[in-house]
């Protein structure tokens, strides 16, 4: 005889069962989004301390041996002129910047909560020690032992191939990011303004990855 009963929660359990595994799914592929590619055999960089840790503390740590170069601290000097003479033009520009990203987020109906606003910090951050020691100290000390074209292409290399390792970005990513490198050299090149650059990068940045990891799923 047949036993509706337990034909009806056979078939319940199994849409159940579907129904997770479908929604699993959809959250592996929320981790992986556009930019992270699936790890082998580890877990997807799903929050703001990973970044940190990850592709902050590596950035800054090279930033902070290439800078002990005094070719990169002479040229640091040279490439901030226009900013010790006009410091009031950038802190009217980085306060425009912020409110863009203000009414950004407002707009895409997000609140500016203490991890959103950290989040910003950091990209400022990670900004300033990514532009010291890719544009403007590893190019320098490369070019002591390669023509300058080449230790431009080098340094746009390194800086691409470490998002590549730090956050396990896909290829096309690192590719438009050593591209992206290379149009800041060349910003660089013809502005020797540092800080310019600096808040360029911050601005596409954000445009890039504008909230933290653990809030791109919500």
């Amino acid at each position: 005889m047949f036993d509706y009963t337990r034909h009806r929660t056979i078939k319940i359990k199994q849409a159940i069962s579907t129904s997770r595994a479908l929604n699993i799914e959809a959250q592996e592929k929320t981790r992986e989004g556009r930019l992270q590619r699936k790890p082998k055999g580890g877990q997807y960089i799903s929050s703001f301390r990973q970044v940190l840790l990850r592709h902050g503390m590596t950035m800054t740590t090279i930033a902070l041996i290439c800078m002990l170069s005094s070719q990169s601290t002479a040229s640091l000097s040279s490439n901030s002129i226009d900013f010790l003479l006009r410091p009031q033009i950038y802190a009217i520009a980085s306060g425009f910047i912020v409110l863009f990203f203000v009414f950004y987020l407002f707009l895409r109906k997000r609140a500016v909560t203490l991890s959103q606003a950290s989040w910003i910090g950091y990209l400022f951050g990670i900004s300033v020690v990514e532009e010291l020691a890719f544009r403007l100290a590893v190019p320098l000390l490369l070019a002591g032992i390669t023509p300058n074209l080449f230790a431009i292409l080098i340094s746009n290399l390194l800086f691409a191939g470490l998002h590549y390792f730090t956050l396990r970005w896909k290829l096309i990513p690192c590719l438009f990011t050593f591209l992206g490198g290379l149009g800041f050299a060349r910003l660089l090149d013809n502005s020797e303004n540092i800080v310019l650059v600096i808040l360029v990068h911050w601005f596409v940045t954000f445009l890039n990855t504008p909230v933290p990891p653990n809030s791109r799923n919500k």
